[in-house]
């Protein structure tokens, strides 16, 4: 087991090396700390703790990220798990370091001060929940000055979501919720492309995983497209350098890299294109529908994403082309517009034009101009939340978050009613829709609920209710519920 470990840091001071990076130095001394400090300590899949701060730094290192944060990613649990100091880092390494550092420590029972005004502040569960809040805060807060912070949590949660299988169930799907409340909508603020589509996807995995077809088809396209990859950037290759050649225009293709799509966005575009909402009606065919994989040609040149975007339509329109054919245009959560290619065994791809600086900025994001900058420190997860005004049988205005279900509707009337809806009518509908069905401005909602012989509510919650209460009240009210039910 220890090779496994030592072979990722081998990774990634060879790679280092290779790019010629300032400060390595710095990095070995922060294996050696690290190593030393974690000994003795293991994950609770049996690993020695330190394989998951090195994999934290290897996702940075891939990324480009500079040395100080790749060594801030080996350090970023040693205050919090080892009695290190963030002094004694400063001293050690750097004031940079150890600013990332901190920023990204948790908050715990021990250094964590209550609300002394709040009557509830000292309650177990309340304890729990604010603790989490408050070291959701402090990062926001810290991270704002050291943007490099929120990289190291993005990377941490990933590899988490990656390895979180030797967990409880019912612990799976809170640690889904914490990321969708607070770490996404804050990679989303950041802009970045890697760790949004990243850690959503991961989370969807996690939430549908007893839906494996739909996961082998997946697997299975992928890997008989791999093949095609080499063949791809070869033939890409080719004929851009026959287009400039022709042009007489003094850009060169410096990388083509090809990306498959994530489990996620592969579902969400078969159900845009077949309108079709369930992981069990997809069929393997349905693959060749939409994109698949996304092609970077990535130009030395200074000329826009835009532009460069454009320079690859006329090199796929060109004459002698006999490969790919454009079939539309389609653009990202970020707005980044990419073409769409069909080769000739039917496979889609979106494809864009762009140079190394702006490649990297769309992946990674960017620490300049973003809005994370003017957001309260309360809470990440408002700033992408939008309202709707939803009535109650008795035409009471209940307001709710965006894509809020008719379980959140229950929970939100009463506690009891959450735990026992069974279904609901929708705007005087003789039709009855599950728990699970997401509200719009305006509804009209009546629950159903399961009762006991004598009139009584009766709770009739199963785990899977996780998946379908998108609110947070409604959240907490469950893990609550199933922390007692399953951690007697």
């Amino acid at each position: 087991m220890n090779s496994v470990y030592k072979q990722i840091y081998t990774e990634i001071i060879d790679s280092l090396n290779k790019k010629n990076s300032a400060d390595i130095p710095n990095v070995v001394k922060a294996f050696i700390f690290a190593e030393q400090k974690h000994s003795g300590q293991f994950r609770n899949s049996g690993e020695p703790y330190i394989l998951h701060p090195l994999c934290v730094a290897q996702i940075l290192e891939k990324l480009n990220f500079d040395t100080d944060v790749i060594s801030a990613a080996i350090l970023h649990d040693t205050v919090e798990d080892c009695g290190v100091t963030t002094e004694e880092l400063g001293k050690l390494f750097n004031k940079q370091i150890a600013e990332i550092v901190d920023a990204v420590t948790a908050i715990t029972k021990e250094n964590f001060m209550p609300d002394i005004e709040n009557l509830f502040s000292n309650t177990q569960d309340f304890l729990k929940l604010a603790i989490e809040d408050r070291t959701y805060q402090k990062l926001i807060s810290m991270g704002k000055n050291n943007k490099s912070a929120f990289y190291i949590k993005f990377a941490d949660r990933l590899n988490n979501l990656q390895t979180i299988s030797i967990f409880p169930r019912h612990k799976q799907l809170a640690k889904i919720i914490e990321t969708e409340k607070w770490i996404i909508p804050l990679a989303i603020l950041l802009k970045s492309r890697y760790f949004t589509l990243s850690l959503k996807n991961e989370c969807f995995k996690i939430n549908y995983q007893d839906e494996d077809k739909f996961f082998k088809y997946y697997d299975r396209f992928i890997q008989n497209n791999a093949s095609c990859n080499t063949f791809h950037k070869s033939y890409l290759k080719q004929i851009t350098e026959n287009y400039f050649s022709s042009q007489k225009q003094n850009i060169t293709l410096d990388n083509i890299i090809i990306e498959p799509k994530t489990d996620l966005e592969i579902f969400n575009s078969i159900c845009k294109r077949f309108d079709i909402t369930s992981l069990k009606r997809v069929k393997e065919s349905d693959f060749h529908s939409v994109p698949t994989a996304t092609i970077y040609m990535i130009f030395n040149s200074d000329k826009t994403t835009k532009q460069l975007t454009s320079k690859v339509f006329d090199i796929l329109t060109q004459s002698g082309n006999d490969e790919y054919q454009l079939c539309g245009l389609e653009k990202d959560m970020f707005d980044n517009q990419f073409l769409l290619v069909k080769d000739k065994y039917h496979n889609i791809y979106s494809c864009i034009g762009i140079n190394t600086a702006d490649y990297t900025k769309i992946t990674n994001g960017t620490t300049e101009g973003t809005d994370i900058d003017t957001i309260d420190e309360n809470s990440a997860g408002e700033i992408v939340t939008s309202f709707i005004n939803v009535y109650t049988r008795s035409n009471q205005v209940l307001r709710l978050p965006q894509n809020s279900t008719v379980l959140d509707f229950a929970f939100k009337i009463h506690k009891d009613l959450g735990f026992s809806c069974k279904y609901a009518s929708i705007n005087n509908s003789p039709t009855k829709v599950p728990i699970y069905t997401k509200l719009h401005n305006g509804d009209k909602v009546e629950v159903f609920n399961e009762t006991t012989e004598d009139g009584l509510t009766k709770n009739i919650a199963t785990l899977r209710w996780l998946l379908y209460a998108n609110n947070e009240s409604s959240q907490k009210a469950l893990i609550k519920y199933f922390e007692k039910r399953y951690e007697k």
